[in-house]
């Protein structure tokens, strides 16, 4: 019984028996005390690392010497087994600590990748000091065949390689990140979905994927449209004949820039003559939208007001082939009063004798900037329309004013109070020097009962306002009729107002 009792107190007492013991706890107390907390568990390894490195030098196996011969076989395998243990927990203990100081902060995928590469070096210096010291075979020759086997490995993935080391430098350098929208020189454009070592992943405007090599993408230009900010510029060009001055064409466009909601204040766009001759004068326009999901739509909204504003200032347009066209239509209509006609969707079914006799009924009314066309509660016995410059329509919200939208040429104002018969609901202020043209009710009467279609149209026009959240309807108060069926209602009261007949 003393004699196992010796044996045990002498196997306990072992050096190698502690350090195996010391291995154990330290791995299990990392991992199930400091599971959450990255700092305690770094500790936790340098406590049990240095402990172990003590009882190791104790026993007289010294991890980075090469090892020494054991009195018996199983001594000699659990030695070389503890100073495998050591040169890895050693890498272990640094590549945590590595991964708690080193971070960058807004950048952590730079810092992940970082972490990476240099833990990557840390386990293979490891694995390099395990042979040499454990297994006791020469690194020189190793390293020798290693390079060779590298370079042979790197000509044949040189293209890969290349990928790889160019997704390195764009990680870094951040020339752009994911749902920015790029625009390489190589022609693709769209926004970056994917980022990884060897490729970016674009979704083009055509809703195509496009997989552009991060080693072309490192040799070529990118042009980032979503940086500094998401703030986007837009150019377009405009092509009117010589028979007006230069500066008349500048405020004529400063004018339809005004009067699209679509276009930023600020960065102010800019309306630049291009070039002139005898013929046709060019005007560059540079204007700015908030993100570049609305340059499309903004660009539209532009050209369509330039082409009103333009046409209602009698300025004729240049064809491809050098000539002029008037308005951009080559019947031109006799008077203003028949072009304010012409341009309004509501009355585009009528014939040149209806609108003929119907301009002769219009009142021409002129408006300064800031003076006001219409106050709330004003209930209006007319409809009213926007021969030339640009109107601002507003709606009183928690005490202040909040633009809903803007009227320019080819517009129309007054239909609520022939629909509904109440009183306006916000207030219409004059930008620009304003021409406007109103047509009574009395007068609107006849055409209504002869042409129901008009009727229709207005009713589609408010109803297309109303569906967007331009305005504000008291029509819509009381009543329980939903919003698609607001065209078909409002053509109803409409019927009902003027006593009219239905189609």
């Amino acid at each position: 019984m003393s004699d196992l009792i010796a044996a045990i107190k002498g196997f306990v007492s072992d050096p190698l028996v502690v350090a195996v013991f010391l291995l154990i706890l330290g791995a299990v107390s990392a991992r199930v005390l400091f599971k959450s907390n990255t700092m305690g568990r770094a500790l936790t390894r340098l406590v049990f690392f240095s402990l172990l490195t003590l009882v190791l030098l104790r026993a007289g196996v010294v991890p980075y010497e090469p090892l020494r011969p054991a009195s018996s076989a199983l001594r000699g395998v659990v030695s070389a087994g503890l100073k495998i243990a050591w040169w890895a927990w050693g890498a272990w203990l640094l590549v945590g600590f590595l991964r708690t100081s080193l971070n960058f902060e807004r950048r952590p995928r730079e810092a992940k990748l970082l972490q990476d590469i240099i833990a990557g070096v840390i386990y293979l210096a490891a694995a390099f000091a395990i042979i040499a010291y454990v297994f006791d075979l020469p690194i020189q020759g190793l390293l020798a065949t290693s390079g060779a086997i590298a370079i042979i490995i790197g000509l044949a993935l040189q293209s890969s390689l290349g990928d790889v080391f160019s997704g390195l430098v764009l990680s870094f350098s951040r020339p752009y990140r994911p749902d920015d929208w790029v625009r390489i020189d190589s022609g693709t454009e769209g926004r970056v979905i994917e980022m990884n070592w060897r490729a970016t992943h674009i979704l083009t405007a055509q809703h195509d994927l496009a997989i552009m090599p991060n080693s072309v993408i490192a040799k070529t230009k990118i042009v980032n449209l979503s940086s500094p900010s998401s703030v986007h510029g837009v150019t377009v060009s405009v092509q009117v004949a010589a028979t007006t001055l230069p500066a008349t064409g500048v405020g004529i466009t400063e004018h339809a820039i005004l009067n699209s909601r679509l276009i930023l204040t600020y960065p102010k766009a800019s309306v630049v003559v291009k070039a002139i001759n005898a013929d046709i004068i060019t005007y560059e326009v540079t204007f700015f939208v908030a993100d570049l999901g609305s340059a499309t739509a903004a660009q539209n909204d532009l050209l369509d007001l330039i082409f009103r504003h333009f046409s209602a200032a009698h300025v004729e347009f240049a064809r491809s082939d050098g000539t002029v066209s008037p308005g951009g239509s080559d019947a031109e209509p006799a008077s203003d009063s028949q072009r304010v006609l012409a341009q309004s969707t509501i009355f585009a079914d009528l014939t040149p004798e209806e609108r003929a006799a119907l301009a002769n009924k219009l009142q021409r009314k002129l408006y300064e900037p800031g003076e006001a066309l219409l106050e709330p509660g004003v209930v209006l016995s007319s409809l009213f329309l926007i021969g030339s410059g640009v109107l601002s329509v507003t709606h009183p919200e928690a005490k202040k004013w909040v633009e809903i939208l803007r009227l320019g040429p080819g517009d129309h104002f007054g239909e609520i109070a022939l629909l509904t018969g109440e009183g306006a609901w916000g207030r219409i202020t004059a930008l620009t020097p304003t021409v406007v043209y109103e047509l009574p009710k009395k007068d609107l009467a006849p055409i209504l009962e002869a042409r129901p279609q008009v009727a229709h149209e207005l009713s589609r026009a408010l109803a297309q306002r109303q569906a967007a959240g331009r305005m504000v309807s008291s029509a819509e108060r009381g009543t329980s009729e939903p919003t698609a069926n607001a065209s078909r209602w409002f053509t109803e009261r409409l019927q009902k107002l003027f006593n009219l007949r239905s189609e």
